[in-house]
């Protein structure tokens, strides 16, 4: 019986403790939230921090830590989040992700290019991760430049990669260095001959300029081409139609 005793108090005192734990992190989530809403950075990011070493898996603590950090202009620390965020394993694609929605959230995506590019000078070992992200970044802003520079730097170890090359020729093409596009998208297709979004993409390019130049034949036939290639693909009433124009 006396044991027994014993063994209750015991697990009254471990369920006591860890509700006193809940509550205590519990207390720390909600003034974090209130320091972060109310855009107090240093305030935010010492709780983040104190959230952290309690539980330090929690992918969306260190988001808004390192958001926090680069807010407050603390660069090191955000550089120092993201190696104890590796070091309790948690992993990067969550971490760039909750990195990417808060800085949107807010309206400064400067916040998730500075961090990438701060990381991939910090850690040369995350580079290529990092590299591939940036590339998707400068895609999603339209950003010829930035698409231009990443897209050589990926197609630097894949230089046949379709992906790239398409991201490298529409830089080009935003750029408005349309010679260097349709290059790139004639090499595209040499390597695969039936990537459609190639074929459509230089089928419109020699329409427009036919289409502005009546004499102009050989963009014609060029047009005719590469849309009838891409029909060939996909029949679609848009390819018909300037088929038949």
């Amino acid at each position: 019986m006396k044991t027994r005793h014993i063994l209750l108090l015991t697990l009254a005192l471990l369920a006591g403790t860890f509700r006193a734990d809940a509550t205590g992190y519990d207390a720390l989530v909600k003034k974090a939230r209130l320091f972060y809403t109310n855009s107090e950075w240093s305030s935010a990011l010492a709780m983040y921090t104190l959230m952290i070493e309690e539980r330090p898996a929690i992918v969306d603590n260190y988001s808004h830590a390192i958001v926090a950090a680069s807010l407050a202009g603390d660069t090191r620390r955000t550089m120092q989040l993201l190696e104890q965020s590796t070091k309790a394993r948690v992993p990067l694609d969550s971490l760039y992700a909750g990195i990417r929605t808060l800085a949107f959230d807010r309206g400064d995506a400067l916040i998730y290019e500075q961090f990438l590019k701060n990381a991939a000078a910090t850690y040369p070992w995350l580079k290529r991760n990092i590299d591939a992200r940036l590339l998707q970044y400068y895609v999603w802003r339209r950003d010829g430049e930035g698409m231009v520079q990443y897209a050589t730097i990926m197609l630097n170890g894949m230089p046949d990669n379709v992906d790239f090359l398409t991201d490298l020729a529409d830089g080009y093409f935003t750029l408005g260095d349309n010679t260097r596009a349709v290059e790139t998208y004639s090499y595209l297709l040499a390597i695969d001959p039936d990537n459609y979004h190639a074929l459509l993409v230089l089928g419109n390019y020699y329409h427009d300029i036919a289409a502005g130049d009546k004499s102009d034949l050989q963009s014609r036939e060029l047009a005719r081409e590469y849309l009838t290639r891409a029909y060939t693909l996909r029949p679609t009433p848009f390819l018909a139609r300037l088929l038949h124009q």
